[in-house]
Order: structure tokens, then sequence, then C-alpha cells
């Protein structure tokens, strides 16, 4: 009788095993075949300073993410501090036990407290030489290779090095951030509408318009109410309390922007207090690309671009 009730009670803990087993390898398969990732345990976190994670908060491979780029079974991932690669074939063992450092290669950038315009990327990250060939060749291409062959959900670009575009986060509004990988500082947001032309980056925000000169080293910024989007909006109706909301934001913009850049480029931000004090070239583009930035949004129209070039309109 006790022999039967032992028999029993082994099957009963061989079926909870076996049901036990079939849970796991249920939620396995389901984190591995979905997801950003290859392997689908790896997520990038917008809530914790744009971390990088195995897993669970517990298991960080990297935080101040402005970017990850998928090569086969490979993170090359970019952050405000250096580069990192991550090899995604972690075992279970060394997951559960959170020893990844075997798994992570991390590459510091330059220690810079000014940015430093047209820099290399071997000036940028002078460890990279330390990797292997094959690394430093997709290195290469994620920064350099203009066909973008290396893109994901949360890949970013080169507008010119140091300056980069992160990946598109996901805060109360999408955007993404342009990145001073010389000093790891973000100088701004990605505008709607930007050109890379004559060495110059033109960057079209509304309510601001910036030109990044690699050739003159230098930043400039106009900012203006007047290009806010509820000027252009189908449905304005003029509300007061809006304008002077967007008012407070465009100065909250403006004033971080004295306070970081002013020391990043060493008196070389330059704050214009008029659109006619950038040239003909430039407002010429900023035209074009304010115009466009309007077209590209059905809920906006030109309103008073209707009949007026943007000159004259910020002349006002």
């Amino acid at each position: 009788m006790n022999l039967k009730r032992v028999i029993k009670w082994i099957g009963y803990i061989i079926g909870i095993i076996v049901v036990l087993y079939i849970l796991i390898l249920g939620v396995l398969i389901y984190f591995l075949a979905s997801g950003d990732f290859k392997n689908s345990l790896i997520y990038l976190s917008d809530l914790q300073e744009s971390g990088l994670y195995y897993g669970n908060e517990n298991r960080k491979i990297a935080d101040n993410v402005v970017a990850v780029h998928e090569v086969d079974n490979k993170l090359y991932y970019i952050t405000l501090d250096g580069i990192g690669i991550f090899d995604e074939n972690v075992s279970l063992l060394d997951a559960w036990n959170k020893n990844l450092n075997k798994y992570n290669t991390f590459i510091p950038r330059i220690d810079s407290k000014e940015t430093q315009f047209n820099v290399s990327l071997d000036q940028l990250y002078p460890n990279i030489s330390s990797l292997d060939e094959s690394d430093r060749d997709i290195w290469h291409e994620i920064f350099y290779d203009s066909e973008k062959r290396y893109t994901g959900p949360n890949a970013g670009y080169t507008i010119k090095l140091p300056f980069y575009v992160s990946y598109r986060k996901e805060d109360l509004i999408k955007h993404n951030d342009i990145v001073d990988l010389s000093t790891g500082t973000i100088i701004g947001e990605y505008g709607s509408e930007h050109i890379l032309r004559n060495n110059a980056y033109y960057n079209f925000e509304f309510g601001k318009l910036t030109k990044i000169d690699f050739y003159q080293k230098a930043i400039y910024s106009y900012y203006s109410d007047n290009l806010d989007i509820g000027r252009f909006s189908k449905n304005n109706a003029g509300d007061e309390r809006y304008e002077s909301y967007a008012r407070n934001e465009l100065n909250k913009v403006r004033t971080k922007d004295i306070e970081v850049l002013t020391n990043l480029l060493n008196q070389r931000f330059i704050v214009f207090n008029s659109f006619n004090e950038f040239s003909d070239f430039d407002k010429i583009t900023f035209e074009a690309l304010t115009i466009d930035a309007i077209k590209n949004r059905k809920a906006l129209q030109l309103g008073p671009l209707e009949n007026q070039t943007l000159r004259q309109y910020l002349s006002r």
C-alpha cells in the first residue's frame, strides 16, 4: 500500500515537472520570438535613462543609450559615454547569475569638455583599435555608410561626427535627439525637416532654427514664437492661453540651450535676435525647410506664408 502511494506521488511530481517545463519553454519561445532584437529578452527602456537590459532591470547592459544597431547576433550600441558590443548568445546559467560582463565589450569616448568638430572615429573612440578588424569595419559602416546598411527600430545615424541622431524615443511626444558624441551631451531635438549643405547642417523645429557650421565650428540658433506650430494650424483660434504656454516653453528651450551650448562651444554658440542675421543662402534654405515642414502635416496650412516670404513674415 505504501509502495502504491509512493508511486502515485512520484507520478504527481513527474507531472508537475513536465507542466513546469512546458510553461518555461513556452515563455522562452514567446520572448525569443518577439521584440526589437533577435534575443527578445533584451529590451531598451526610455524610463530608465534609456537603459539597455537583459531580462530585467537587474541585468543592465548599458545606460544612456543613443542607438542600437543589430548585426547578426551582436548588438553594436552607442551611448553618451562610448560605444559597445554585446553578444546576444548568453547562456541560461550566466543569465541566471547575472554574469553578462564577458558578453559585453565597451570602448569609452574621448574625455572632452568641449565639442570636437570634424573628429574622426579613431579620435572619437581611441581604444577602438583594440577591437577585431571585422568589428572595426562594422563600426565604420554604422557611422559612415550612407546606405544605412545596419538599420532597425532603435538605430540612429550620423549627421557628421561628432554629431549623431539618436533612435526615436517613446516620450510624451516621440522625438529623436541630436547628440554631441565627443562630450556625451544631448544638444537638442532632431527637427521635422533638416538638410546638410555647404558643410553646414540646417535643422528646423517649430519655434527654432539651428545651423551647425562645420567650417566655422559654431552653432547658430534663432528662436521665434512666430514659428510655433500653432501659427500654422488649420484650427488655430488664437487661444491666448496656448500662445502664452508656447512662449514659455520656447523660452525654456532657449535658456537651456544657452546654459549647455555656451560651455560646450567655448563662446561659439551664437543666438541670433533677428532672422536677417542669417546669410541669404541660410534664409533660402530655412524657408524651404519651413514650407516642407508645414506641407507635410495635414493639420497645418501655410497661413501667414501664403503671400509673403519667411524673411518678410519674421521681419514684422
